[in-house]
């Protein structure tokens, strides 16, 4: 099974090109709701170490940490919101809880 996923990811390499980190952050911001579009965004090319998703992805991914959409102007303690863009195709394959949390 998992030769057959790294021939796809092979093959999809070489017929489109590669998710850029700024497209990568297009997409991201597209699923956040209009009022938490206008802040930064901070993207990583490989899993931060303080991220503990522990799904593994069908492809390499961008890492994108963005504010939770229901912010209501209160001061929360809680785990950062990340986004996996995948690196190959542009497909969101998770956004929630980073795990980060404490």
């Amino acid at each position: 099974m998992n030769m057959a996923k790294d021939w796809l990811q092979q093959m999809l390499a070489r017929m489109f090109s590669p998710i850029s980190r700024s497209e990568a952050l297009r997409i991201a911001s597209h699923a956040l709701e209009n009022n938490v579009r206008d802040v930064a965004l901070i993207c990583h090319g490989t899993k931060p170490d303080n991220c503990r998703i522990y799904d593994a992805q069908s492809e390499p991914c961008w890492y994108i940490y963005v504010p939770w959409n229901d912010d209501n102007g209160m001061a929360v303690l809680r785990s950062s919101r990340v986004i996996l863009v995948g690196k190959l195709t542009g497909t969101i394959h998770y956004d929630g809880s980073a795990g980060n949390e404490g």
